[in-house]
């Protein structure tokens, strides 16, 4: 079985803004990585936030939530309260929230690759460029708690290159997140 884990924190410095709540498609970002999760099959779905509108947000969905009050540590802060306030799990699903065109489809072919892989990495990926959500096998918790500061799984990743397994998407769409104004005025124009 698989923790889905949906990182939620982050104070968006580069966007200007709150951008898990901007709204897309009539509703906010997070939301729609919210509804593609709930269409999968989890052992648990927890979200990580430090941000009382995505804590109501991630509650009114129904949503195990995990208050975040050491964000300003970075990234490894979410990963270790995701992990540490979930039950034990063959495999770990990283999410972030500010990918609104991650669809179900693109979650179950992943977690399809780790039941057949369940001591890889598994790792989306379209053409060269490398996404998220990330699986990672339980035998890398110790390394994950070990994180610290704005780092997330990347540097293990890059230091287990061999043992990764990247599933090549069709398209771009469901590893673009937002990071910036330029990104979000993007996903507004795509039909």
């Amino acid at each position: 079985m698989i923790n889905a884990i949906i990182m939620a924190s982050g104070y968006s410095h580069r966007m200007g803004t709150d951008k898990l709540l901007l709204p897309y498609k009539g509703k906010p970002l997070l939301e729609h990585t919210i509804d593609a999760i709930a269409n999968c099959t989890f052992n648990q779905v927890i979200l990580v936030a430090r941000d009382v509108k995505v804590i109501n947000l991630a509650k009114k969905k129904g949503l195990n939530v995990v208050k975040n009050n050491r964000a300003y540590i970075g990234q490894s802060q979410s990963i270790k309260l995701g992990i540490i306030n979930s039950v034990p799990a063959d495999g770990y699903m990283f999410f972030t929230g500010d990918q609104p065109m991650l669809t179900s489809n693109t979650i179950n072919d992943l977690v399809q690759c780790f039941k057949f892989h369940r001591h890889f990495i598994i790792v989306p990926k379209f053409k060269l460029r490398p996404g998220s959500p990330v699986i990672f096998p339980k035998d890398y918790i110790k390394e994950l708690l070990n994180l610290t500061g704005d780092t997330g799984g990347k540097s293990i990743i890059n230091k287990n290159i061999d043992k990764i397994i990247f599933l090549e998407l069709k398209n771009q769409y469901p590893i673009f997140d937002i990071d910036t104004p330029y990104d979000y005025k993007n996903i507004l124009n795509i039909k």
